[in-house]
């Protein structure tokens, strides 16, 4: 099956895609690269395949891929070691802050909440500057598929404010492109995580915006992450698939677990000289 086609643009430029697949069974699988049509020969850098529990992502359908579109920690004001302190290596980016928002630091979540997400992604999060002032988030769709229609798949992740005198509770509404998608109340020393499945995007891009479910709340909207994929329309592809190594031995892994996700990332540097 056909899950994505890469082009890099420039003889420096690094292209890394993210995938997930979901299996209930154990087996092989077979990594290859297929020529364009038009032609241009296959090439790649690396390949890393990080299997886990299928407590991950759990609302993926089962045998279907997820494409990464977006991975952001908001409130931190500078970069980290994205691949460091992550138990299953994802690449997190810092988000821009809104000009009606302001950076704050959370409560972390050490009880391993769903999809567990790294103690330094709950350690901060933006806020509206006040609770009649919605946060507006857009997410960029033009590069996960040529088709302008998609299926995306939303993981929102919500952490309490640092506030030794106040234990408040927020309810906040979750729209996405201006339809209600879910109400939902944080919870004290507890990471919220919503996740929304299917989203019919329908534009290059879609705006996620939170709103105080309440105005008459003193608290405004917070969120401390967000993960966004779109799922992948497999096609089939004809005899012109090449192999990643020539020959018979075609590269494969083996995967014990009776069910997994897999995490499958693909770097690629375009050294065209």
């Amino acid at each position: 099956m056909k899950m994505l086609a890469i082009e890099p643009t420039s003889a420096t430029e690094i292209v890394m895609e993210e995938l997930v697949y979901t299996s209930e069974k154990s087996g092989l699988m077979n990594l290859c690269l297929a020529e364009r049509k038009d032609g241009g020969v296959p090439f790649i850098s690396s390949i890393q395949a990080i299997p886990t529990g299928d407590d991950l992502y759990s609302k993926m359908e089962s045998n279907e891929t997820f494409r990464l579109v977006a991975r952001i920690n908001y409130g931190k004001d500078d970069e980290f070691d994205a691949f460091s302190i992550d138990d299953y290596e994802r690449m997190w980016t810092s988000g821009t802050t809104p000009p009606n928002c302001q950076n704050v630091s959370a409560i972390p979540d050490s009880k391993s909440p769903e999809n567990d997400p790294p103690l330094f992604v709950l350690q901060e999060a933006i806020e509206s500057v006040n609770a009649s002032s919605p946060i507006i988030l857009t997410v960029d769709f033009s590069k996960s598929s040529s088709s302008p229609s998609q299926l995306a798949y939303f993981v929102l992740y919500f952490t309490k404010v640092l506030n030794f005198t106040s234990e408040d509770n927020r309810t906040m509404n979750i729209f996405i492109d201006s339809v209600l998608m879910s109400t939902i109340t944080t919870s004290i020393h507890k990471c919220t995580v919503v996740t929304l499945f299917p989203v019919h995007v329908k534009a290059s891009t879609a705006n996620v915006t939170l709103a105080a479910a309440n105005s008459s709340v003193p608290f405004p909207p917070l969120i401390t992450a967000m993960e966004v994929f779109t799922k992948v329309n497999a096609t089939n592809v004809t005899s012109d698939i090449i192999d990643i190594v020539a020959g018979d031995s075609t590269p494969s892994m083996r995967f014990t677990f009776l069910s997994f996700v897999l995490m499958l990332c693909v770097s690629v540097l375009a050294n065209l000289t």
